[in-house]
């Protein structure tokens, strides 16, 4: 996995457009999620531009552009519901239980709101592979922490319309 993203990343500083650039997006969208569900996901761009059509239903999202670390996601539609919200400013409106990927990590995040600054304090850092869970009932969120150092599963943006379940596969660093 590692040499499949120092390769992406290879790609992307050599050729910063056209198809290269695109092959570059889709082998870093390729890293967030098991090949079994990636091999049939459409592969977008975070413009919304497509880049492999899919038939699985789910999305596969390249490395932000300029985020500070290495951060691709593969989502299904109600996680691209939740995106498409936060990315509008709006409300989402899922009503079905969310499931993304990131199984190649995330780049350091506030866990407060998805705007957070690290001054502002809880800032995550060192996110290995994880999943998130979306989940439409915000009551279900009620016992389970918020701290993401517990050790296990927490609530991340608990006080936000995009809070959601983050659930580490790897440890994290305290």
């Amino acid at each position: 996995m590692y040499r499949q993203l120092l390769m992406t990343a290879a790609l992307c500083a050599a050729f910063g457009t056209g198809a290269h650039a695109d092959e570059a997006k889709i082998q870093s969208a390729l890293s967030a999620g098991p090949e079994s569900l990636t091999r049939n996901a459409t592969i977008a761009d975070w413009d919304g531009t497509v880049l492999r059509e899919g038939t699985n239903g789910w999305t596969c999202l390249p490395d932000i552009p300029d985020n500070g670390g290495t951060d691709p996601w593969c989502v299904d539609q109600s996680w691209m519901n939740l995106l498409d919200a936060l990315n509008n400013g709006k409300e989402p409106s899922y009503d079905k239980i969310g499931i993304g990927y990131m199984l190649a990590g995330d780049a350091p995040i506030s866990n407060i709101k998805p705007s957070g600054k690290k001054e502002d304090g809880d800032w995550v850092e060192g996110l290995k592979s994880h999943l998130m869970l979306a989940v439409p009932d915000k009551s279900l969120y009620d016992n389970i922490s918020t701290d993401p150092n517990n050790g296990g599963p927490w609530i991340m943006w608990s006080d936000t319309p995009y809070a959601h379940i983050m659930v580490p596969i790897d440890s994290y660093p305290k």
